[in-house]
């Protein structure tokens, strides 16, 4: 099921961009940000928060995203509305680990309907996590998100990537989803070049939450998403939806 050419934008090697926020240089390989520390995403206040009988919308998804109100020890990086969604690269080589480049790019499968970013990191660290929310039509559609990436950490354990990279891929025991509250989870690490990225992706109902954090691989937890960042997202996400 692949999209192209839908409101996204250009990836700007999206990996690049967030791993020179996460490792506090110019070195990595995940994600992109637009916009600066404390920024207000375009349209934020503008819309419903929530499409009559459907998930939230981008502005609902905007305010049901974590602020420097939720976690004030933390320096917060907003992606502006518009720029969230990156492209499709080349194809991930094998093919079963398409899920995880997709992942890392932004650009899910299937394609939300809406989306929200930001990245936060703590004052007194420059280690930062990346938050990506995805709003769905469909419960059914966020579930195969879900579904498509446990099923690809059961058979991928690395492939080549758009960069030329051959990131290892290693599946982890899945999460609990609460607190949050969620309804499912999944987790993995990739690895590439002595970095590892770790992720979780959360389900609440229609909509996915997908956190990233970097650390050095040989530090084994050293990049695993901090609970506090999981735990108020998700709670927002899940008030913000009227689904708590």
């Amino acid at each position: 099921m692949r999209v192209n050419g839908l409101r996204r934008v250009p990836a700007v090697v999206a990996v690049l961009a967030t791993a020179a926020l996460l490792a506090g240089c110019g070195g990595g390989d995940e994600g992109s940000a637009d916009g600066g520390a404390g920024a207000a995403a375009e349209g934020s206040g503008k819309g419903t928060q929530k499409k009559a009988g459907g998930p939230l919308d981008a502005a609902g998804l905007e305010s049901a995203a974590v602020a420097e109100a939720d976690l004030p020890d933390y320096t917060f990086t907003v992606f502006k509305q518009g720029t969230v969604l990156g492209s499709k690269g080349e194809p991930a080589d094998p093919a079963v680990c398409q899920p995880m480049e997709d992942i890392r790019l932004r650009s899910p499968e299937p394609e939300p309907a809406a989306a929200a970013a930001r990245s936060v990191h703590p004052k007194t660290d420059t280690k930062a996590t990346t938050i990506e929310l995805y709003a769905y039509d469909k419960a059914a559609d966020a579930g195969e998100l879900l579904t498509r990436v446990r099923e690809a950490t059961k058979s991928c354990t690395g492939y080549k990537d758009e960069l030329g990279l051959r990131p290892t891929v290693t599946a982890l025991p899945d999460p609990d989803p609460d607190p949050g509250p969620g309804d499912e989870a999944v987790a993995y690490k990739r690895e590439s070049s002595g970095t590892a990225f770790w992720y979780q992706v959360v389900r609440s109902g229609s909509h996915v939450a997908v956190f990233g954090r970097q650390g050095l691989a040989a530090h084994k937890r050293a990049g695993v998403v901090p609970d506090e960042v999981i735990t108020v997202q998700l709670r927002k996400q899940t008030e913000t939806a009227g689904t708590g």
